[in-house]
């Protein structure tokens, strides 16, 4: 089971840091470039199309024009791997059973275009299709999968769950794999404790996360072993959570430089220090679930925080 970290322009460059992190990247025209700025390209890279940020925007680009930049960004690494995500119609917005019903329809429409442009496209045999599990109950997750296998998809992502409790998720992602087996799903954006310790029991093959980002953007640090939270304390956040003015023992790429620099608000160039800190702490955190899961030591350092020398 892999963890890739979502990643944009503006954020840290992960593999900079730790040269085989899989990485997550939207479909969207800011991306467009970005992935040539990193001294080390990831090797594992999922494309996914942007939904979330389409969505809100008054108007999309075609599904053709999506497709063109994701492997316009593909040409700017050649990873070992890597998966091309349709336009999926995210249900978050959908608040009537009509809605999100249509919304499913919508992605399943858009798989099957997908797949035939993908079909006639000359792309190299490490990029494979990945269709997008959309539902809002189990019948509907369990349709949209046996769809998307008919089509002829054999790699899924189940999505739209971020605003479901951690409880609910895990019943959908369950519900996705008994359709399409866990070692052909990945999961969308999904990275609480508890859903991690239910993916690895699960047995699903990835998940992506932008959470070390969004924290460090929000003024938290994270700590493993074990894993918790704190607020920085020179931060302005109105926050009952528990706070930290200096830093523990680490041993993140950051923390062997400066630790000092973790604990400076702003601007942005610490809040990216932060989520490669982050990053590290999360990765930790998952690689002692998998160990425990698996029987094996905890104290194993994965090669993906084995930072470049």
């Amino acid at each position: 089971m892999e963890f890739y970290v979502g990643w944009s322009h503006s954020d840290a460059i992960f593999t900079n840091y730790f040269p085989n992190s899989p990485i997550l990247v939207s479909g969207v025209p800011d991306n467009r470039g970005a992935i040539r700025r990193s001294k080390i390209k990831p090797e594992k890279l999922i494309l996914d199309c942007g939904s979330v940020f389409y969505v809100k925007q008054k108007s999309r680009p075609t599904l053709k024009e999506i497709y063109n930049i994701q492997t316009s960004m593909l040409e700017e690494c050649r990873p070992r791997s890597a998966y091309l995500v349709h336009f999926d119609e995210p249900m978050f917005t959908k608040t009537t059973l009509s809605e999100q019903y249509m919304a499913m329809e919508r992605t399943l429409f858009n798989a099957y275009e997908y797949l035939n442009l993908f079909s006639i496209s000359v792309l190299p045999n490490y990029v494979e299709p990945m269709g997008v599990i959309q539902g809002f109950d189990e019948a509907s997750i369990e349709f949209s999968a046996y769809e998307l296998t008919k089509m002829g998809y054999k790699n899924f992502g189940i999505g739209s769950l971020l605003t479901k409790n951690h409880k609910r998720q895990i019943q959908m992602i369950k519900c996705a794999a008994d359709v399409v087996g866990p070692n052909n799903l990945h999961v969308f954006g999904v990275t609480g404790i508890p859903q991690m310790h239910a993916m690895v029991e699960i047995g699903v093959r990835s998940f992506d996360s932008t959470r070390p980002t969004m924290a460090a953007a929000f003024f938290q640090v994270f700590y493993s072993r074990p894993f918790r939270t704190y607020f920085l304390s020179k931060s302005h956040a109105k926050i009952s959570s528990p706070r930290l003015d200096e830093p523990l023992p680490c041993d993140c790429p950051i923390c062997r430089e400066n630790a000092a620099d973790l604990f400076i608000p702003s601007p942005r160039e610490y809040m990216r220090l932060r989520s490669v800190h982050n990053y590290y702490h999360l990765q930790i955190a998952f690689n002692d679930i998998v160990a425990e899961k698996n029987g094996g030591d905890i104290d194993v350092l994965s090669n993906v925080l084995r930072a470049r020398n």
